[in-house]
């Protein structure tokens, strides 16, 4: 068994060692191809690179700016938001998608409370696993302040020990609320980006066949947040999303006009 692995992992490094530096050889041919503005021969170098090398903050920021380029303003938006996905403290990708929303039609329109737009501006100041090891280190702290209660006899520093712990603790929970937050939108597949120039939503999860039956129009790059859909009948047939525009207008629209993030 031991000379079986000794003769395969070689050979297993190998092949993943070509393969990395394979795809790292694309990224370098389509950043080339991108600088002499060959766009589209970027964008499908970018793409197999993709392939190759799995899911990248770099890559996804580059396949944005190869569409914005392409003058495909939608799945500008939509790589862009793939990449803060990814990882929310690109902040190349963050100024891009702002420059980037306000070149299309429907400008984006936040919602939400104050206090809801500071928590997401702390989600965001940290990747996940950052936020984790914040956590972690305060979790450490905390069981050394306890344990420092506990010991020590001088009055003072047990009431630092206590009252610093009782801190600590409200900041792991609360560092640790950061991190699962920002670990599920990592994961989240409820949003999406109309791609299509426009696209007419209905009021049912059907085409538009009169005035009644429409509900508004959206065009390229407006995100909206999916909460239902309907399964065609039959195999291959156009499936529905009910999405929510700006959390509150709600319609029902063709699923080949949008992509999700």
């Amino acid at each position: 068994m031991k000379t079986i692995l000794r003769i395969i992992l070689p050979v297993v490094m190998l092949v993943t060692a070509s393969g990395n530096a394979w795809a790292q050889d694309l990224t370098a041919r389509a950043d080339s191809a991108y600088n002499e503005t060959a766009y589209t021969e970027a964008l499908n170098l970018y793409t197999e690179a993709l392939d190759s090398l799995g899911a990248s903050t770099h890559l996804y920021y580059n396949i944005g700016n190869t569409y914005y380029r392409l003058g495909d303003l939608g799945r500008a938006v939509l790589w862009y938001e793939r990449a803060l996905q990814l990882d929310p403290t690109n902040g190349d990708a963050r100024d891009n998608l702002a420059f980037v929303n306000t070149r299309i039609t429907d400008k984006p329109v936040n919602d939400r409370s104050l206090v809801a737009r500071i928590y997401d501006n702390m989600v965001n100041a940290a990747h996940p696993d950052s936020w984790a090891w914040i956590t972690f280190a305060l979790f450490t702290l905390t069981v050394l302040a306890f344990v420092g209660y506990l010991v020590t006899r001088q009055v003072t520093v047990r009431k630092i020990c206590f009252f610093g712990g009782g801190l600590l603790i409200v900041l792991t929970l609360f560092t640790l609320s950061l991190s699962l937050t920002g670990a599920s939108r990592a994961s989240d597949h409820d949003y999406a980006i109309i791609t299509s120039p426009s696209a007419q939503l209905s009021t049912a999860p059907r085409e538009s066949v009169d005035a009644d039956t429409q509900a508004f129009l959206l065009h390229e790059g407006t995100k909206v947040e999916v909460v239902d859909s309907v399964i065609p009948s039959t195999p291959g047939a156009t499936r529905w999303y009910e999405v929510k525009v700006a959390g509150s207008a709600r319609a029902w629209i063709n699923g080949n006009d949008m992509e999700r993030i």
